[in-house]
């Protein structure tokens, strides 16, 4: 899920146990989300893993302050694209801070920033975990307003994760993993691809106009964009206009919906014929990267007779802005190096 910010992250000091790292921790693809285990004080969470925000952030309602934890003064207004199931439903949440300790995979991170949202909108599973590069510091020297720690970033800032990467696995059968440090290259088959991303916010390709990565459709260019790798939402996401055009010359319908003055489009088609292909391709390199045609529905009508694509425009996005998603990453290694500024990625091995 892409996260707006208000402000930035104040980083908090935080001591991590040192704990041999499992070769990998299990994910699972559940409604458009893939999900991971963490503890957060004395509770278990089923949370997101999503690269396109980098707070812990436990759902109102459900987090109980360990006996350890700390109130702070710290609070946050946050905004999320795609947070629902069908990738269509933006959500704003209101979050105080705490610091408590949070595990995950084996590590314990303590006195951690948490996110306990006090007032907010649904999220998937029991809130968010966020794996993006840090936030910039919109704060304004208030000294009440937080937007987080990053997990990842305080692991390999303490030394715990080293070199400062981490890679996900998003099988095509719904299971996936996350793995720390360099990419495995036994899990791989083929060339990787790696592309310069900026230091802040979120996993965007850091580009020029001349080597901006290209949208294409059924091997048809539509063009330059900004591409950001967000893996929390459902959708591939694009400006609104694009979009609509997009749809209409591949002979989708159009399906349009404005809610509190955000507009989506959806493209739907009858199942029976063959989808579009969505894909990316990075300069130099003229390769295009499809999505996998088995993540391709976002969902059927009951009879199985239309379908909807997973591709959505908003209102929310300016020109040119796509957000590339977990359907995407299926059937894909994506590798995130927090050290040299790059992500990388790869088709899984057979």
């Amino acid at each position: 899920m892409r996260m707006s910010l208000t402000t930035s992250a104040l980083l908090l000091s935080a001591a991590a146990l040192v704990h041999a790292l499992p070769p990998s921790v299990p994910l699972h693809l559940d409604k458009g989300f893939w999900f991971g285990e963490f503890e957060v004080g004395t509770q278990t969470f089923t949370l997101p893993v999503d690269t396109g925000s980098f707070a812990i952030l436990i759902e109102q309602g459900k987090y109980l302050p360990s006996a350890s934890a700390k109130q702070t003064n710290l609070s946050e207004f946050i905004q999320f694209n795609g947070a629902s199931e069908d990738g269509t439903g933006p959500a704003e949440e209101l979050p105080v801070f705490v610091l408590d300790d949070v595990k995950f995979a084996g590590v314990t991170v303590s006195n951690f920033l948490v996110g306990n949202i006090t007032n907010g909108d649904p999220l998937p599973g029991d809130g968010v975990a966020g794996f993006s590069p840090p936030a910039s510091d919109f704060s304004g020297g208030d000294p009440t307003t937080s937007s987080g720690q990053g997990l990842i970033e305080t692991l390999c800032e303490t030394g715990v994760v080293s070199p400062g990467q981490f890679g996900l696995t998003f099988g095509t059968d719904g299971n996936g993993s996350f793995i720390f440090g360099e990419m495995d290259t036994s899990k791989i088959s083929g060339e990787v691809t790696t592309v310069p991303t900026t230091t802040k916010d979120s996993w965007s390709v850091n580009t020029t106009r001349t080597d901006s990565p290209l949208l294409v459709v059924d091997g048809k260019s539509f063009g330059q964009i900004q591409a950001t790798f967000d893996s929390g939402s459902p959708n591939i996401i694009g400006p609104l206009d694009q979009v609509r055009t997009i749809l209409g010359s591949i002979g989708y319908n159009i399906s349009e919906q404005t809610n509190d003055g955000i507009t989506v489009a959806l493209g739907t088609y009858d199942c029976s014929r063959t989808p579009a292909r969505f894909g990316f391709s990075f300069p130099p390199s003229s390769t295009v990267h499809y999505i996998d045609a088995g993540a391709n529905v976002l969902n059927r009508t009951a009879d199985g007779k239309i379908c909807t694509a997973n591709v959505l425009g908003t209102s929310t996005v300016d020109s040119a802005e796509w957000s590339i998603r977990q359907t995407w990453f299926q059937g894909r290694y994506v590798q995130h190096d927090l050290d040299n500024n790059t992500l990388s990625f790869a088709d899984l091995a057979p």
